[in-house]
């Protein structure tokens, strides 16, 4: 477990699921994309299901042999160091625009009469957590401040717990590989079936939202954000560094190298979920087997992952991710301001929508490349030199 080689094609799968991630946030907070019972693109939030997938699957590729002997504290920090000045400089500045953007709207309104989502997004006692980044860890019900960065404290919780998982991957085999996956898929049906639904009814409850808008949720989900979401990154990490053991005994690439398969997976997901008919831990086994495909990639689809667009995409993938947020905090907050916070139309313009959409992904794209350049990656490369 353990190599310094990149696998270039996973990098645009990063830059799919971002994208798709931000289509899924408009589609639920500022116009929706598709009919009341079509869940394409609600089943969206499962983007952040495959990030941690591939992040298992990165983390053992490019750091799993930090720990095959044993877990060396040098070896520890080195490795969480890095994760840092990955993580941290753009989660600590999109926080801090929110922040000042709050403080600003707080001098321009009674904030106790904004609606009870903003005051629960826009808590203070959840600073001490979004600094630490433990703010999804279970101190708060809402995800806080810039809501996507609860995957970035999960992943953070993730990376803490990688080197024990690797070291015991390591030391136990296919034993440890099998344990680990059942414990894993028997978790993800415990928060589908039994964790999820109640957070879901205590959010509600919370945010006072109950049959305020039409119901855009489907069934059978894992779409829990805070407290036992770290369980679910913890099922898909698992997922994801059991599928980097397939990818070191090359198991199924006579038939995974075939490009094929890339459109077909991707065609499968989004019939399956136009009628919610696949469970979410099913997916979850589907995105492992995307992930080995696209690392076994060869010929023309190579070719077309690898090209300059994807490759890009996927380098701001996680300025895209989190920047998003932000902007349609911002467009809030100047409604807020104005007195003009939208309510659902009696008609819904579909056409409308997708071009607005598209257009507020190319923003975020603009602003994604601005700060992948002048924050994210410099302050990266500063960080480990210090």
């Amino acid at each position: 477990m353990g190599n310094s080689s990149f696998i270039p094609s996973l990098t645009p799968l990063r830059g799919i699921a971002s994208i798709l991630v931000v289509f899924f946030h408009f589609h639920i907070m500022i116009g929706q994309l598709t009919l009341q019972n079509n869940f394409v693109i609600s089943k969206l939030y499962l983007m952040v299901d495959l990030f941690f997938v591939l992040s298992g699957f990165i983390m053992a590729h490019v750091y799993g042999d930090f720990f095959v002997v044993k877990i060396q504290k040098r070896s520890f920090i080195k490795f969480m160091k890095a994760r840092f000045a990955r993580l941290y400089p753009l989660h600590l500045f999109t926080f801090l625009y929110v922040f000042f953007l709050t403080l600003y709207l707080k001098s321009q309104i009674d904030f106790n009469q904004a609606p009870t989502i903003f005051q629960n997004i826009l808590d203070n006692t959840a600073i001490p957590g979004v600094l630490t980044l433990t703010h999804a860890w279970g101190t708060h019900m809402e995800a806080t401040w810039n809501t996507a960065s609860w995957s970035i404290s999960i992943e953070w919780f993730l990376y803490l717990l990688f080197p024990f998982l690797a070291f015991i991957i390591h030391k136990n085999g296919k034993y440890a590989m099998v344990i680990l996956g059942l414990i894993s898929f028997v978790f993800l049906f415990v928060i589908c079936y039994y964790i999820e639904p109640q957070w879901i009814e205590e959010i509600s409850k919370q945010r006072k939202l109950e049959g305020a808008f039409p119901n855009l949720r489907p069934t059978n989900t894992i779409d829990i954000i805070t407290g036992f979401a770290l369980l679910r990154g913890f099922c898909s990490f698992i997922f994801g560094m059991l599928t980097y053991e397939f990818y070191t005994r090359k198991l199924f690439k006579k038939i995974l190298e075939k490009g094929f398969w890339f459109p077909l997976v991707w065609v499968l997901l989004f019939l399956c979920w136009i009628n919610d008919i696949l469970l979410d831990p099913f997916a979850i086994l589907i995105f492992s087997v995307l992930i080995l495909h696209a690392s076994y990639a060869d010929g023309l689809l190579k070719k077309l992952l690898n090209n300059r667009v994807f490759t890009y995409l996927g380098d701001i993938s996680y300025s895209i991710y989190m920047v998003h947020i932000p902007i349609i905090i911002t467009l809030f907050i100047v409604s807020l301001i104005n007195g003009e916070m939208a309510t659902p139309p009696e008609e819904i313009s579909y056409m409308k929508n997708w071009i607005g959409a598209i257009i507020f992904l190319s923003i975020v794209i603009v602003i994604a490349s601005c700060t992948y350049w002048f924050i994210e990656k410099p302050m990266r490369k500063m960080l480990k030199k210090l």
